[in-house]
């Protein structure tokens, strides 16, 4: 009995030592499934995935790029590059990616990822969907995973499940504002490599405001050569060459990342008018003032003439050359229309256009923009203010001012995007003794509570709110550091809102799963903020 025993105590310390690796320094396995967002389904199986330098990484056509993705994705930490090949070798463990159409009801984006001891198999209808199982693979393993440095003491394996996921909305987003505080090409690039860890898939850069114009435009020189030199604390400001825009975009698509631009017009675009005055009110009144005298007297408004209009489109029909992204923002908030009203050629030009009022202007400039970028096959999308005087044919609107607009506009059958001020303004403060734009404060929880499809939609209307955003005005937020800080954890609470489905959603799980994501963030060098 004694042998018998000591037999069953080796058995069970082997069995413990292959199914539950010890606690190390730099990370943990467990059969608990910490991912953020919360997968669709999960399945536990027995057994562990071991990884090793001879395992194989299997896949053939438009599964190749995503595998070498994953490859580079586990290389540093593990100190190790897994070879690429179009088969498995006999009996050999084996990473396996997979285009498999017979998932279509997974959508673009949806993926199965199936974990044995022999074998991972990752199967997509699309490429992106290979994408975000990768994101999902890599959160199974310990945090020290996302080191860019060798980990030595961990034993590289994966729990066996199967974990079948999908998004709830096409629209996953955030915004950054580098008009305001000019944000380096490295910066925005590391801020990519967070969103795409947690499933986003937008990413909106607010390039223009009254403060700076931040990227150049051939045909009109002087708005990086005069519009582009300063920001919101008084310093250089700075502009992307259209040259960086493009490896910008290289760099999100790599990612599943659409990077959609925002050219803001009519209002906040004093920098353009600054160097480009007459494309304002009045512009006769600055005629031989230097550059830094004229923001007093112009204002950021537009004056919506026709030689206006040519010269927004002109300016979009670069940026469209330069972004892919269907959707062009145009901005179109918070214009004060009494300084058309108040002037008498735009009254004039209201009075030729028949527009009984400055509203009806407003729609009739937007209009123009919508009608440019439908003949060039985008899309216009802009804040529910170009709701004012009629909407535009073919324009989708993003709702801030509340959800009302983004009713609205679903109701008369217009794609919305949710982006409201009570839930997704990321710039306001986390808690009350917290510096931030606004004194309202949105937290964590408040974040994670947020629902975008309002009640009051039908289920056809419904199906217009393609999605939410959260944005991060950069009036306070200087650098990276700050712009991170704001962004997380809260970011973590918005993708379960917008790619986990409603019914999985409990916000004490999502606080448990959070505590050891966070370590995920410390160490890809993401300035978080701490938990209450």
């Amino acid at each position: 009995m004694k042998t018998n025993g000591f037999i069953i105590i080796i058995a069970v310390a082997i069995l413990a030592y292959l199914f539950f690796e010890p606690i190390t320094a730099t990370g943990s396995y467990s059969k608990t499934t910490n991912i953020i967002p919360k997968p669709v389904s999960v399945e536990n199986h027995d057994g562990f995935f071991v990884f090793k330098p001879s395992t194989r990484v299997i896949a053939e056509k438009d599964a190749k790029t995503e595998a070498l993705k994953l490859i580079d994705a586990l290389a540093p930490a593990m100190g190790y590059k897994l070879k690429l090949a179009s088969k498995a070798r006999p009996k050999a463990r084996a990473i396996k990616l997979a285009i498999d159409s017979q998932i279509s009801q997974l959508g673009d984006e949806g993926y199965i990822l199936d974990v044995s001891a022999k074998q991972i198999l990752i199967r997509a209808r699309q490429p992106a969907g290979l994408f975000y199982g990768i994101q999902t693979l890599l959160q199974l393993l310990p945090a020290s995973i996302f080191s860019k440095s060798e980990v030595n003491d961990i034993k590289w394996k994966l729990p066996c499940l199967k974990i079948t996921d999908y998004p709830r909305f096409q629209w996953r987003g955030l915004l950054i504002d580098p008009a305001r505080h000019f944000i380096p090409v490295n910066d925005v690039k590391k801020f990519l490599d967070g969103m795409a860890m947690h499933k986003f898939n937008r990413l909106q850069v607010h390039l223009t405001d009254n403060i700076g114009w931040r990227i150049e435009i051939k045909k009109y020189p002087n708005l990086t050569k005069l519009a582009s030199n300063r920001d919101r604390s008084g310093g250089n400001g700075g502009f992307y060459s259209q040259e960086e825009i493009r490896e910008l975009v290289r760099y999100a698509q790599q990612r599943h990342i659409t990077i959609v631009p925002e050219i803001e017009m009519p209002y906040h675009a004093g920098a353009a008018i600054n160097a480009y005055p007459y494309i304002g009110i009045n512009p006769a009144r600055v005629e031989g003032m230097p550059l830094d005298k004229r923001w007093a007297v112009l204002g950021g408004l537009a004056a919506p003439r026709p030689k206006t209009v040519g010269f927004m489109q002109d300016v979009l029909a670069e940026v469209i050359e330069l972004f892919p992204s269907r959707f062009i923002h145009i901005g179109g908030d918070e214009a004060n229309l009494k300084l058309w009203e108040n002037d008498p050629e735009m009254q004039a030009q209201m009075k030729q256009l028949g527009c009984k009022d400055a509203h009806e202007l407003h729609s009739w400039f937007i209009k123009q923009m919508d009608a440019f970028l439908t003949e060039n096959n985008r899309r216009l999308l802009g804040w529910d203010e170009i709701l004012q005087g009629g909407l535009a044919p073919g324009a989708t609107v993003m709702s801030w001012r509340g959800i009302q607009g983004g009713i609205t506009a679903a109701r008369a059958g217009h794609d919305v995007v949710m982006a409201p001020t009570s839930h997704t303004y990321f710039d306001y403060r986390q808690a009350p003794a917290e510096r931030g734009l606004s004194s309202n404060v949105i937290n964590l929880e408040k974040v994670y509570s947020y629902e975008p499809l309002p009640p009051e939609l039908s289920n056809e209307q419904a199906r217009h709110v393609l999605g939410g955003q959260a944005q991060l005005w950069g009036e306070l937020i200087p650098d990276q550091n700050r712009r991170e800080y704001m962004a997380y954890p809260r970011a973590c609470a918005l993708i379960e809102t917008l790619w986990s489905q409603k019914q999985l959603k409990n916000y004490e799980n999502f606080i448990t799963r959070l505590r050891h994501h966070l370590k995920r963030l410390q160490t890809m060098g993401i300035n978080y903020r701490q938990l209450d």
